[in-house]
């Protein structure tokens, strides 16, 4: 007798869902690390400014956080599977876009596409992620989670390299990303999105269990939304916004001020890039054995204080250096973050709170890289300097605010309640 759709997911164990989730998100995420880093290189080839150059950034992060909340009550009503591939799908057409852009207009389309499917792919992801584990467990789980994002990012930069070397060349010589190689590129990141969505499509079941239809109340657990979730809102907005805005203009100002050389840019951040792409998992772990605080109150530190020293940088090995500790640091931090959110809410308001969460992450991302953009127009270091006090604010204020909702732990066992 054949099995259901239904019941043929029900087979699956939810490190299996888990596992093949990460792998439709790995595949789904080529294009990040080109994006980030490439981007604000290709804006500079085509003549934008700075301004422009956050507009690009920010309109993405605009799109991202609109809709988060109406997504994040939509995964509690119809489930997470459904926009966990609508989000895949509006990916794989944002690398499209991407690759065929070549003015600030079709750039700003593309930016808009890729931060409203990325933004909902994760949402779900993250939704996804907690209904299959529990608090023991989950800073592992999320880093996981996470660290296929950007494994998925340093295997799409890793995949540049050759496409650069072989049609990147100017008739000086020079390395560029060239419209050219910038099309090759974003044709490969949407093949891979779609492989992500066909492994979605047909290797990831519904994690989540809808209310009873019966009348039965809910408990009060799995309705819950902790009023702490409400707090880490407001310092996730406003480390994010400054973070955010500073991101484009890093590699920037290395250009202006330390190197132009390409290659020298791509080995200083390899270091950092192989952080996030195989330690996040492992440095999730911290967040399950020594609680959430700690975690996020370290990355925040280390970023202030990397944004702090990047004016005073004049060779590429301490920016290698620096970029490095920063990112083992955040790779203990982000899993800590989103293990907290799912601490805080109940089962049935999981997509509600994970809304929230990432509403406060992406609204600081809209401003910030404007106001940023604006400034470093006016004086390179003020952004630099303007983001390290505020990450050591953040910092401070995840110490002295906030309640850690970790308990002593319990034998980890996979489990959405």
């Amino acid at each position: 007798m054949p099995v259901s759709g239904r019941s043929r997911w029900c087979t699956l164990l939810p490190q299996d869902t888990l596992s093949r989730l990460q792998l439709s998100i790995l595949l789904s995420s080529l294009g990040i690390v080109v994006i980030t880093a490439g981007l604000p290189i290709y804006l500079s080839e085509i003549g934008a400014s700075g301004f422009e150059l956050g507009g690009v950034f920010a309109v993405g992060a605009l799109t991202t956080a609109l809709p988060r909340p109406l997504i994040g009550r939509a995964l509690d009503l119809h489930g997470r599977r459904p926009f966990l591939i609508a989000g895949i799908i509006i990916v794989a057409a944002s690398m499209v876009l991407y690759g065929l852009a070549r003015d600030i207009g079709m750039l700003l389309l593309a930016s808009t596409a890729q931060g409203f499917g990325t933004g909902t792919m994760l949402l779900s992801a993250y939704a996804m992620t907690a209904d299959l584990t529990m608090r023991s467990g989950r800073g592992g789980s999320f880093g996981s989670t996470e660290q296929s994002q950007y494994r998925g990012g340093l295997y799409g930069g890793l995949l540049a390299v050759p496409v650069l070397v072989f049609t990147g060349f100017d008739q000086a010589g020079n390395l560029r990303i060239t419209p050219d190689a910038w099309l090759i590129l974003f044709m490969i990141f949407a093949l891979g999105a779609l492989v992500g969505l066909a492994i979605a499509v047909f290797g990831v079941g519904e994690t989540y269990a809808r209310p009873p239809e019966t009348g039965e109340p809910i408990s009060h657990e799995a309705n819950k939304i902790d009023r702490q979730l409400y707090v880490l809102m407001v310092i996730v907005a406003l480390t994010s916004a400054s973070s955010a805005g500073i991101a484009p203009f890093i590699l920037k100002f290395i250009q202006d001020h330390i190197t132009q050389n390409l290659a020298l840019l791509a080995l200083a951040y390899l270091p950092a890039s192989l952080v996030w792409g195989f330690m996040p998992a492992r440095m999730g772990l911290i967040a399950d054995r020594f609680g959430r605080k700690l975690p996020i109150a370290m990355g925040l530190t280390m970023s202030g204080l990397f944004s702090a020293v990047i004016p005073f940088l004049t060779t590429i090995v301490p920016l290698a250096l620096f970029a490095t500790i920063e990112a083992l640091c955040y790779s203990a931090a982000v899993p800590a973050e989103q293990a907290f959110v799912a601490d805080m809410t109940g089962g049935k308001r999981r997509g509600v709170g994970f809304g929230l969460y990432t509403l406060a992450q992406s609204s600081g991302r809209i401003a910030g890289p404007l106001v940023m953009g604006a400034l470093y127009d006016q004086f390179r270091a003020g952004p630099f300097v303007a983001n390290a006090v505020i990450l050591l604010l953040g910092s401070a204020l995840v110490l002295f605010m906030l309640r850690d909702p970790w308990r002593k732990r319990v034998p980890s066992v996979s489990s959405g309640k």
